[in-house]
């Protein structure tokens, strides 16, 4: 189920309201999102995976908890991810080509694909196509669910990223920008 973007945005104020879950220099390491309606962080905490719409406890087999307001349970191999997120199945392969991070299949049962390189973050998902390009360690660029002229949207991923598997690594793409 996808959150409509108004509630993103919501979600996102009061992030920033409370001092909770604003975009900025966090003090713990966190996948930072801006989009042009909203943004927000998904704190990497120890074993803990928080934001406004996820909830996870993982571990380098396991992702469990709640992603999108539904019960998730996704497992992790070494070159696949399988699950389910509420009534929707999650199943990915993943492999590695020089230096990019592949990701491909079914997430929430629809397709997605995820292609991750020092130069670019190439992610689709939820019939929305990210092409972001990395600029001084943040990828930038546009989505094309968003209106021609609205401002890029930008990730940055932390240095704990690179330490996790990769199949962690697709999972935690997917559910950030899904």
């Amino acid at each position: 189920m996808k959150t409509p973007r108004l509630v993103h945005y919501a979600l996102g104020l009061l992030g920033v309201l409370a001092g909770g879950m604003a975009v900025g220099a966090p003090s713990e390491p966190a996948i930072s999102v801006k989009l042009p309606q909203a943004s927000y962080n998904v704190r990497l905490t120890g074993n803990d995976i928080v934001s406004p719409h996820l909830q996870l406890h993982h571990s380098r087999k396991e992702l469990r908890g709640r992603a999108f307001d539904a019960s998730t349970v996704l497992s992790l191999k070494e070159d696949e991810v399988k699950g389910t997120i509420g009534g929707g199945l999650v199943n990915l392969k993943v492999s590695s080509q020089g230096d990019t991070l592949r990701g491909e299949g079914g997430f929430l049962g629809r397709p997605a694909e995820v292609r991750l390189s020092p130069m670019e973050l190439y992610v689709y998902v939820g019939g929305c196509t990210y092409r972001l390009k990395n600029t001084e360690g943040t990828y930038i660029g546009p989505r094309s669910c968003d209106r021609v002229f609205a401002p890029p949207t930008e990730v940055t991923l932390p240095e704990v990223f690179q330490e996790l598997t990769p199949a962690e690594q697709v999972a935690l793409l997917l559910l950030s920008l899904g």
